[in-house]
């Protein structure tokens, strides 16, 4: 009989075990992985009615699983576990944390006495709230940033021994209970003061509930300078946070309109990586980006404005034009039903009806209705056939017309863009003249001012302007620059364009294709469902009983 496994004292079956090793004193327990021996053993939940082991194991529907006290050397063979949520791996020999990425659902995970030295692959452990790593041999607080919503978390017996460890834990909001108990960052003098003050959201620290009097009083006189730079620090980052994810969604709002290449244009233009060091030593250069700069916000908010108005209509297009497919679909799929209903309701009349002779033949008057019913199936078969062949070809045409619009909708936008790109090639032929002029002058005034223009601050200065050549260079190497990523801009855009519109046809054309073999199918089942009746019946008279023909519809 399969052993049930035990995971701490108040389970008998841990009991059990101890004993049974015990008995075994000259066998030795050897290092093993997780086998599905192991697995079929240890499933907790759900039950057996019987109380007896799976075999065979259903492994998605397990949600909790206890290999504790099993000698296992590595984590592995948990892929198929999509449901559970409760995992114990205690009292293994485990060093390293791994292959967990597939239990998504985990909320509970106990590695208690193992011997893993680092916190790592809990990256996918998003819904993790319970946490159990006491007694192995961890030295840093780290790598739980994928278990945001961790509420208890039990690191007792380690190897920390740092204070600044336990700042790490400040950005798990909804930590409740931390175990540190038995590490030597414990006999620190500050501990408790630095714990409140650095997680004052807690409420229980090492099995004890915390006195919301000393958090206040952590708060108010420990480390205050440090602590309220860490606060500063928190902010600052909350905010970054915050704008990167307006950030994202105003890049998301540009995506649906094709202009997502047109936001931080001006700062691609003039990046670290493209701005040569030789032209920001020219005093007319900072106007001129200056002017660039203006020019360019005041050209992409009209385009913005154009063709945000022209994607809302696209859009309103493209609703209208799918609520009007599926609209024809509905009307076209009611009517095959009321054909089927009528045509279900004909034949339970007609079959009612059926009489024998003496011999149980049918008589020739019965055998002429089972025939016309035949040929009124055959009839609604080719009804609905030529039905949907109607409104395939209705759907195809509808598709093409619709088709030819948004095309035109699409190069009225593309051309749009065109003119947009070709004033700015504009703006950079102008930018790159005047920068070419305003370099030369300057150039040829620092060889007539040498002596009075070079002082010890601006030796950069003086490097680049005596180098007329290299300065052309550079300015001649900017303004291909930008002009290569002005081209790669529009194709960008463009091809975004045209590959809404190919997707969105391609789509629709393979969601027409699928539905017409799947609407041919259930008529073909119907027909069938419904002939093998009227035969039925025929054969038995009145034994028939209506069945489900049209289900498939």
């Amino acid at each position: 009989e399969a052993l049930g496994l035990g995971g701490g004292s108040s389970n008998p079956n841990v009991a059990k075990i101890a004993i049974e090793q015990q008995k075994k004193k000259t066998d030795v327990v050897e290092p093993q992985v997780i086998s599905e021996e192991l697995l079929i053993e240890g499933v907790e939940e759900p039950v057996r009615p019987d109380g007896e082991p799976w075999e065979p194991i259903d492994f998605p529907t397990v949600t909790s699983l206890r290999l504790s006290f099993q000698n296992i050397i590595e984590v592995s063979n948990l892929n198929n576990f999509d449901s559970l949520t409760t995992l114990r791996l205690d009292n293994n020999i485990i060093d390293r944390i791994a292959n967990l990425g597939r239990l998504s659902q985990l909320t509970w995970l106990d590695l208690s006495f193992n011997n893993i030295r680092e916190i790592e692959g809990l990256d996918q452990l998003s819904k993790l709230l319970d946490l159990s790593l006491y007694h192995n041999q961890i030295e840093e607080i780290k790598g739980l940033d994928g278990c945001p919503n961790l509420n208890i978390l039990s690191l007792g017996h380690n190897n920390i021994k740092d204070l600044v460890q336990i700042n790490y834990l400040r950005r798990f909001q909804n930590l409740r209970c931390v175990c540190l108990d038995g590490n030597k960052v414990c006999q620190n003098d500050s501990y408790n003061q630095h714990v409140l003050a650095y997680l004052p959201t807690l409420k229980y620290l090492d099995y004890m509930l915390i006195d919301r009097k000393a958090v206040q009083q952590a708060q108010e006189g420990y480390n205050l300078d440090e602590l309220t730079e860490v606060r500063e620090r928190e902010q600052a980052e909350q905010a970054k946070r915050k704008a990167r994810k307006e950030k994202e969604a105003v890049i998301e709002k540009l995506k649906k309109n094709f202009l997502d290449c047109t936001e931080d244009l001006f700062e691609d233009l003039f990046s670290r990586e493209i701005e040569p060091e030789n032209i920001t030593v020219l005093t007319c250069y900072h106007t001129l980006k200056d002017t660039y700069r203006d020019d360019l916000a005041e050209d992409i908010k009209n385009l913005r404005g154009w063709m945000e108005e022209r994607n809302e209509s696209r859009l309103k297009k493209a609703s209208a034009f799918e609520k009007a497919v599926t609209r024809a679909e509905n009307e076209s799929e009611e009517e095959a039903f009321q054909m089927i209903r009528d045509f279900r309701s004909h034949k339970k009349k007609v079959l009612a009806q059926i009489d024998r002779d003496e011999n149980a033949t049918l008589k020739p008057e019965m055998e002429a209705m089972i025939q016309q019913l035949l040929d009124q199936l055959m009839g609604l078969e080719n009804q609905l056939m030529a039905n949907e062949i109607q409104l395939q070809e209705s759907i195809h045409e509808a598709i093409l017309d619709f088709e030819a619009k948004i095309s035109e909708i699409i190069k009225a936008m593309s051309e749009k863009a065109g003119e947009f790109f070709r004033l700015l090639e504009e703006r950079e032929k102008t930018f790159y003249t005047s920068l070419m002029e305003g370099s030369n002058q300057e150039i040829e005034a620092f060889a007539q001012n040498q002596d009075i223009a070079t002082t010890d601050n601006d030796t950069n200065k003086a490097k680049y302007l005596s180098n007329k050549d290299e300065m052309v260079q550079a300015c001649v190497n900017f303004n291909e620059a930008h002009m290569s990523l002005l081209q790669n801009k529009e194709d960008d855009m463009t091809s975004q364009m045209s590959s809404w519109r190919d997707k969105f046809f391609e789509r629709h054309r393979e969601r027409q294709y699928h539905r017409n073999r799947q609407r041919v199918m259930d008529v073909k089942k119907t027909i069938d469902d419904c002939r093998a009746e009227i035969m039925a019946a025929s054969e038995v008279g009145d034994e028939f009983e209506e069945g489900d023909a049209g289900a498939a519809y």
